[in-house]
């Protein structure tokens, strides 16, 4: 995780621009920002670990969250009762950020499930995306999925979930940006700079054929 409020700051120190005069913290944020969409369409692309996420879901504890909620508000004046969630008829909303999705796995034993190809085939196998929602016929599941890096609202106070590495592409990029950067150099650069990064993790275990082999 890395400060904006320090990525901005090396910028304006890279533009010798302390004093603010030459750009506004609007100015670099934004710079910021459209470096941030770059790398999620390039790191997304790779399908590079650094944009991966899970989140749990349990229809047993958020129903039973509703019930309390339900009861402690059952004699205020206007509330409307909230219905209980149903995987497997109503779906949950994907995550925030939400890309690609990579696996979705039974709660009890983590098993990886097969996907339907449509609602109407969910007996037949485990959940399906649909219209922006995910059902699954489980009450208890893990979604595993490709998910973007949030822009920067409030550059005093967000963090950019990306490791520490990412620190001096976002400078650069962003100073990039700020000096009139046109689309295509701006990829070309952020692809490059994701390359030199990103481990290339699915040849780590090849075997080099050796000079003398056949």
């Amino acid at each position: 995780m890395m400060k904006a409020i320090k990525i901005l700051r090396a910028v304006r120190q890279k533009e010798q621009d302390n004093d603010e005069v030459k750009y506004s913290d609007y100015d670099i944020v934004s710079a910021i920002n459209e470096v941030i969409r770059y790398l999620n369409i390039s790191l997304a692309h790779k399908d590079s670990e650094f944009l991966r996420k899970s989140v749990d879901y349990d229809e047993r504890e958020m129903n039973k969250a509703i019930d309390e909620e339900n009861e402690a508000n059952k004699d205020v004046e206007g509330y409307e009762p909230k219905e209980h969630e149903d995987f497997a008829h109503k779906g949950v909303e994907l995550p925030d950020g939400y890309i690609s999705l990579v696996s979705v796995q039974r709660s009890d034993d983590y098993y990886n499930l097969y996907p339907a190809t449509s609602l109407a085939r969910l007996k037949e196998k485990n959940y399906v995306l649909f219209g922006g929602r995910l059902y699954v016929k489980h009450p208890g599941f893990r979604l595993n999925y490709i998910g973007g890096v949030p822009e920067i609202t409030d550059v005093t106070k967000d963090s950019i979930d990306l490791p520490d590495v990412f620190f001096d592409i976002l400078v650069k990029m962003a100073r990039l940006v700020l000096n009139n950067g046109d689309a295509d150099t701006l990829t070309q650069a952020v692809s490059a700079a994701v390359d030199s990064v990103i481990p290339r993790r699915r040849l780590s275990n090849v075997r080099s054929r050796m000079p003398f082999w056949m």
